[in-house]
């Protein structure tokens, strides 16, 4: 049996004085910035019944999911996704009259890690949830508090990317599953002539080229808006509803000044999770490798819980790493307990004195 007395478990995390006041001062600089907007705090559980979750788990979350088996012999799922904890929490007790509900969050969740990042399995997540909001009010509402968050941590240069699951659907609801992960794969590493080929076994050449394109494609709103009225003719206008509806959003973007130069239309973006239905977007910051949030629309989610309420419950919502930022922001954290400011050196110097008498 190995000692395990000077060792931890290997992708745990902790932090340590300093690291852990910046993290809890630029923590509490989000929850007060979200109840501004008037999102209130919830917690979710830490483990639920693993049964509860296993129709909504893709293959890549199953096996990132730590499982337990209890004292009855029930299997637990310890919590990897904050979301479905949270929507099976609101499905259980919202009540109609309560929407639209605003809530944030934040605590850890475990996933473990392919074999070739295995530094982490624990994270933490911080987020926020917009619940009984539909379409593109909904959607603004989510992106711009995500923008403004963002820009108030002072992060290097950011962008948000934002894209739609419906139009990726609907693109690969032709092909073969075993053509969706393929075309899938490929969109992530950006692979334009296997995207096109994947494409072309379903659709006619020229079709598969602008298909192509259209997947592809990373730009402004205005130059999203330059490109959309052609692609919105293409599969016979199967696409165009939701075309227009990123179309809305980017003229949202437009009516608050300083905000636009934010965003980005990213149609490569498609969700990392199985049960997005709608926008769906990731945050970039400069000097991280990966996103620094995602988040996206999942109205169903709640029904699936147990909702039932006349007044639909669609939701959006978006998840920040936390300890990502925390490296990269320039928020200026002041006065850290460890070396004594002049402003509490008399109290100090007080408590000094009246233990040596």
């Amino acid at each position: 049996m190995k000692n395990n007395l000077l060792r931890i478990p290997q992708g745990t995390e902790s932090l340590y004085l300093e690291e852990t006041f910046r993290h809890r001062k630029i923590l509490r600089h989000m929850e007060d910035m979200c109840e501004g907007w008037g999102y209130l705090p919830v917690q979710t559980p830490v483990f639920d019944f693993y049964d509860n979750y296993r129709s909504l788990l893709d293959s890549k979350l199953e096996e990132q999911s730590y499982k337990l088996i209890d004292r009855e012999g029930d299997l637990l799922m310890l919590r990897s996704d904050i979301t479905l904890f949270l929507a099976r929490q609101m499905g259980m007790i919202l009540k109609e009259e309560e929407l639209p509900l605003r809530v944030y969050y934040s605590d850890s969740i475990l996933r473990y890690q392919n074999h070739e990042d295995i530094s982490s399995h624990e994270f933490f997540q911080a987020g926020c949830e917009l619940i009984g909001k539909p379409g593109r009010e909904g959607d603004l509402e989510i992106l711009f508090l995500l923008a403004e968050l963002m820009k108030s941590l002072k992060l290097p240069e950011s962008r948000i990317h934002v894209g739609s699951t419906e139009v990726f659907k609907t693109i690969a609801g032709s092909l073969t599953p075993e053509g969706d992960v393929l075309l899938t794969k490929y969109l992530q590493t950006r692979e334009e002539k296997e995207i096109r080929k994947t494409l072309g076994r379903v659709y006619k050449k020229e079709v598969a080229l602008e298909l192509s394109k259209l997947l592809l494609f990373i730009g402004s709103a205005d130059e999203f808006m330059e490109n959309a009225g052609k692609w919105e003719n293409l599969m016979e206008g199967a696409i165009k509803e939701p075309l227009e509806h990123l179309k809305s959003i980017c003229e949202g973007w437009s009516e608050i000044e300083g905000f636009d130069e934010l965003f980005n239309i990213d149609l490569s973006e498609t969700g990392d999770q199985a049960y997005y239905a709608g926008i769906v977007f990731n945050a970039y910051t400069e000097g991280s490798g990966t996103a620094v949030a995602s988040g996206g629309r999942y109205d169903g989610l709640l029904d699936h819980f147990g909702y039932s309420g006349g007044k639909p419950a669609s939701s959006v919502g978006f998840s920040l790493f936390l300890r990502k930022l925390e490296k990269l922001s320039a928020i200026d954290i002041a006065n850290f307990p460890g070396s004594i400011s002049d402003e509490s050196k008399p109290a100090s110097e007080k408590l000094k004195t009246a233990r040596k008498g």
